[in-house]
């Protein structure tokens, strides 16, 4: 193979479209594409705030289509804690994946990574959602989820609308407490 032949097998074009990576920003909310499941694994990681051991399911799609075509998208699946609710909806999204992927899983525990290879490279439609919250440094950190998953050719391409952010003050004791001592005033003690 000749060095000048890349991976895919496309000669190198020269052209700056080729050769510049995309500008990867925040999907707007709503926006639909078909996507293919790049990764599919079992996480187990301290959370750096709790000090707790988190456990869920985490999906990276690769975006085949539309404006955000190459762009990635994770989607955890966080169907080990929380309130029942929560781990109901995230079973059901688990399940509607493995069955939109023809998986059937050969026991009733939960499955490995090892056990979900069979998932990568499947095709499937997807809704992307938006989320967002303020950082410690007063800024916002912002990102992408999978709101829906759908049967390939399901939902049609289309560009969602961004989400406006609005960013509230936070609370301190001083906004809190409608009248605060004079400092002025003599102390009682």
């Amino acid at each position: 193979m000749s060095f000048w032949q890349s991976g895919t097998g496309i000669t190198p074009s020269g052209r700056p479209e080729d050769a510049f990576t995309q500008n990867f920003t925040v999907i707007p909310e709503g926006s639909c594409a078909e996507a293919m499941i790049k990764s599919f694994t079992l996480v187990e990681k301290e959370n750096k705030h709790t000090g707790k051991i988190d456990k869920f399911y985490m999906v990276v799609w690769k975006i085949l289509s539309g404006d955000y075509k190459s762009q990635e998208v994770t989607q955890k699946i966080k169907c080990f804690d929380g309130k029942p609710e929560q781990i109901d909806r995230a079973l059901n999204m688990l399940k509607v994946v493995m069955q939109l992927c023809d998986f059937k899983p050969t026991h009733s525990e939960a499955p490995k990574d090892i056990e979900l290879i069979p998932m990568l490279n499947k095709i499937l439609s997807i809704k992307i959602g938006e989320w967002s919250m303020p950082k410690q440094d007063g800024g916002m950190m912002e990102g992408n989820f999978v709101r829906e998953c759908w049967a390939s050719g399901h939902l049609a391409t289309e560009t969602g609308i961004k989400a406006e952010v609005v960013h509230r003050p936070t609370d301190s004791a001083l906004t809190r407490n409608a009248k605060m001592p004079d400092l002025d005033d003599s102390l009682p003690f």
